[in-house]
């Protein structure tokens, strides 16, 4: 027994063992021996043990208590329930009994009489730890925040030793976004339990909600090494991983999670996230379907479903799942935002009066919530053409944007400055000696909200082409160190081995004919490939190259009234943008001047919407390919779109976006007196 209290099992289970070998008719050691095999995940042992014990001791309420909790755990749910009444018959007195009677109620899916049982517990000994926390679980689960709160603090209050009612009292409180509260108690708790797994996983869920990503990280890892065997701590890590555009890596934590649990609906979320953003479109369906079952009221599933079906233009499908998400949640504003975004809003619509109602707690709003909040709001006044409001929201939105991510506009400066150095002609032409002749790769790129998913959507319309979206290949190849850090991509590339060039571009062809194998041409409509035009163009001088150029102020503004999930950092803050801006064209005039005639087609989008068929022409054109009318009818097809752009390539061409512009033309004077009269001049 000194063994097991200071928890050393593996001595104490030594010598219990000797015990029931010199006494086989040893209760008390044999329950012991059920009690250390279920506190170490051992189920069947535990149940051998203690049913021998109860058969040696069969009216010992203590050896009964503890048998309900493992009968409970191996879902053994009736047999608990008539041993747990076996014991109260034998000592009513007894809160533990009631409690654990509870339990098993409450996973034979009969809250009432789990929550009666509880309460019996609470009666007996008002400061029984065990079943106050139990009580603010059923709370907890109900939907009754509040109630859930006070039941935890009142178990933490009565023994500040209690783990689990502490760290169910962090969770509550960081799921009813009472941040200040739970950051204090970890605090709190850091000096006292620096080793409690999920401690540590609740400071990661914090510092998610600060955006925080390495500190998230961090706290992840630790709780991990602390408790590998805990699903939860993996599931943290994949957010952690898919917010840092990591997709595969997290892919890899929550599949580590479903593996240790099964039925942890967390798991199979981020897998369906991760699976939807490596574009297995069907595995993403499949996996929050999954994540649906095993917690219905999930409501993030529901909303990443419903995006996920807007992408593949299933815009009623999409619509009614947003609607279930705001039926069924406690705060639907998630599901309000989207549906925002899904129809045009009116002063009377639904959505919009939602919207407005909790426009009075939007200061009290976490950033991220604030942040999609604002966005929502601007567009839904932008649809009824009140603009002044509309602006404001989308300013506030961008500043608040602004201030929780980590973005250097001089660091952006000077990565111009050294590709316009490094990429001159000698450089261009030393590095087409390492060049692969594979023409299978199309790449349309420019400034971010363009056009160019609508010229993708025309490319994608022909028959002997695929648009694979947006691919972060080119930057994860050549931008990034080894380690996954960015770097700069002239540094990085003038420091590669000619054998080490063509082997990434040879990786980067093997992986884009994975996106459609066999498909003579794939289009990546990465927008920020305008860095790597003169590395496209020496290590695949068969590609073809689209760039789109559009209005100046038109552009900026589609992305400053945009939030973008995690790119285009240079977008929330009107200088910065209008600077990005300036760069994308010092760099398009150093590739037109540099690279041969014909190394990309370049499209001026108020042209292709003014003179749809000739401009669509000129492009499929460029790829040398036959002219196929479905070109023209772009709208028609069921690809999945990724972009902000995904409902207007759903619909036939349409001019209202040309000089759109002009309507904030007084509040968009930081960005028009930063680019003044630049813009692209060619082509």
């Amino acid at each position: 027994m000194a063994h097991y209290q200071k928890g050393q099992f593996k001595p104490a289970v030594t010598l219990f063992s000797k015990v029931v070998q010199a006494a086989p008719q040893h209760a008390h050691a044999h329950q012991m021996l059920g009690l250390i095999a279920f506190q170490t995940n051992q189920l069947d042992p535990a149940l051998k043990a203690m049913a021998q014990a109860i058969k040696l001791q069969p009216n010992n309420p203590g050896f009964l208590v503890n048998f309900v909790e493992i009968l409970r755990k191996a879902g053994k749910y009736d047999e608990a329930i008539n041993t747990g009444k076996r014991a109260i018959q034998l000592d009513p007195s007894n809160p533990a009994a009631h409690s654990n009677l509870g339990l098993a109620y409450y996973d034979a899916d009969e809250p009432i009489e789990a929550e009666a049982s509880q309460k019996r517990a609470i009666a007996l000994n008002a400061d029984f730890g065990p079943a106050l926390n139990n009580l603010g679980s059923i709370a907890r689960d109900k939907g009754d925040q509040d109630a859930a709160i006070d039941y935890y603090r009142q178990a933490y209050s009565a023994n500040p030793h209690y783990t689990d009612a502490a760290n169910n009292l962090t969770s509550a409180l960081i799921e009813a976004e009472r941040y200040a509260e739970a950051e204090k108690l970890t605090q709190d708790r850091v000096a006292t339990a620096p080793r409690d797994p999920e401690l540590q996983r609740n400071i990661g869920r914090l510092h998610m909600v600060s955006n925080d990503l390495d500190a998230a990280e961090t706290a992840f890892r630790n709780a991990i090494a602390l408790d590998e065997n805990k699903a939860d701590g993996y599931v943290g890590l994949a957010q952690v991983l898919y917010e840092k555009n990591h997709p595969q890596l997290a892919l890899l934590e929550a599949e580590k999670a479903a593996r240790l649990d099964p039925q942890n609906a967390g798991a199979y979320h981020q897998i369906g996230m991760a699976q939807a953003n490596l574009g297995d479109v069907e595995a993403g369906f499949a996996n929050y379907e999954k994540a649906r079952e095993l917690n219905p009221k999930m409501s993030a599933t529901r909303i990443a479903l419903g995006h996920l079906m807007m992408e593949k233009g299933d815009f009623a499908q999409a619509k009614a799942v947003f609607e279930a998400a705001a039926e069924q949640s406690q705060d639907p504003l998630s599901a309000h935002v989207a549906m925002a975004r899904l129809e045009k809003m009116s002063a009377d619509h639904p959505v919009f009066l939602a919207l407005k109602d909790a426009a009075a707690t939007a200061d009290k709003m976490i950033p991220a919530k604030a942040v999609a909040f604002h966005y929502a709001m601007g567009k839904a006044y932008e649809d009824m053409k009140a603009y002044e409001d509309a602006f404001s929201h989308f300013a506030e939105g961008a500043r608040i944007k602004r201030r929780i991510i980590d973005y250097d506009a001089g660091r952006s400066d000077l990565a111009t400055d050294n590709l316009i150095k490094t990429f001159d002609a000698a450089f261009i032409a030393d590095l087409r000696t390492h060049a692969i002749q594979s023409d299978q790769a199309i790449f349309v790129l420019g400034m971010p909200r363009s056009g160019t998913t609508l010229t993708e959507s025309i490319l994608n319309a022909h028959p002997e082409v695929f648009g694979a979206g947006e691919l972060n290949d080119m930057n994860n190849l050549f931008g990034l160190h080894a380690d996954g850090q960015r770097s700069d991509l002239a540094t990085n590339v003038a420091n590669m081995a000619g054998a080490e060039l063509t082997r990434k571009i040879t990786t980067y062809i093997d992986n884009l004919d994975k996106h459609a194998p066999g498909t003579a041409h794939i289009v990546d409509k990465m927008p920020a490939n305008f860095h790597m035009v003169g590395l496209i163009h020496a290590l695949m001088p068969n590609a073809k190259i689209i760039h789109i150029a559009r209005n100046p102020f038109d552009t900026c503004l589609s992305c400053f009234t945009r939030v973008f999930e995690r790119s285009q950092l240079h977008s929330y803050d009107q200088v910065e943008l209008g600077r990005y801006y300036n760069n994308y064209v010092r760099l398009m005039d150093h590739w037109h001047a540099t690279l041969p005639k014909g190394a990309f087609h370049t499209v001026h989008y108020e042209n292709l919407v003014d003179d749809f068929e000739t401009e669509a022409r000129r492009i499929i054109d460029h790829c040398d390919l036959e002219w196929d009318a479905a070109c023209l009818e772009f709208y028609k097809g069921e690809r999945r779109v990724r972009t902000s752009s995904l409902q207007q390539v759903r619909q036939p061409l349409y001019k209202s976006s040309k000089a759109k512009w002009k309507v904030y033309e007084k509040q968009l004077q930081p960005l028009v007196e930063t680019i003044g009269d630049n813009h692209i001049r060619f082509g």
